[in-house]
């Protein structure tokens, strides 16, 4: 078996200096006359673009790329403590929804729980799976830039609206990242919302008396 061809594979192919960089590297291994290196023995400078079907059925393949390990209780408390302010503003959000006190703060603790475990899973696919990461983010980023228009402030006044944009959000994650398996979708999409609240880009408006 005599060796034809060595694909130099790299995430961007845009400088002239890898074309000669695979030249003079192909010279080299050819010079050395080993026997199973054919005469015409080159090496090419490729991205993944040349596996497109592979690559696409593979990140079409979900699956838990990685675990949403589940945020301590006392873990949550001390990050509302910390970031006092933010909690405060979903809070006063929170407060328009047809939900008691003492609903709307677990609500809100269940919902920075859920942003704790996204951000937590979304930092580890970071840094296994940059290529996801950046699928399953742009997806969030994209979908907050069309909040205002899809939900402008005071479109929204119950904890079901709330609800039907965490299923709209977990749809255009499907989409956009389908390797994502359902438990890391369906707690970035909680997360999103509690990280909207805090920030500003959603709001409520207090349901008139009929």
């Amino acid at each position: 078996m005599k060796i034809h061809n060595y694909i130099f594979l790299v995430p961007i192919f845009d400088s002239a200096q890898l074309v000669q960089h695979a030249s003079t590297k192909s010279d080299e291994i050819r010079a050395k006359g080993l026997p199973f290196i054919a005469d015409g023995f080159k090496v090419t400078v490729a991205t993944d673009a040349i596996y497109a079907a592979e690559r696409s059925e593979v990140l079409e393949r979900a699956t838990s790329l990685v675990d949403v390990v589940p945020t301590p209780p006392d873990e949550v408390d001390d990050w509302m403590e910390g970031n006092s302010q933010l909690a405060h503003v979903a809070l006063k959000k929170l407060a328009k929804l047809r939900l008691s006190p003492t609903a709307q703060k677990t609500y809100l603790e269940q919902l920075v729980n859920q942003f704790l475990d996204s951000e937590n899973a979304l930092t580890r696919l970071r840094e296994k799976y940059p290529d996801q990461w950046e699928a399953a983010t742009g997806a969030r980023v994209r979908k907050e830039r069309k909040l205002v228009l899809e939900y402008p402030p005071g479109s929204t006044n119950s904890a079901a609206d709330v609800t039907t944009i965490v299923r709209s959000l977990k749809e255009e994650l499907a989409r956009q990242a389908p390797a994502l398996d359902d438990a890391f979708v369906d707690a970035m999409s909680w997360g999103s919302i509690a990280d909207w609240l805090m920030r500003c880009p959603l709001d409520f408006e207090i349901e008139s008396a009929s």
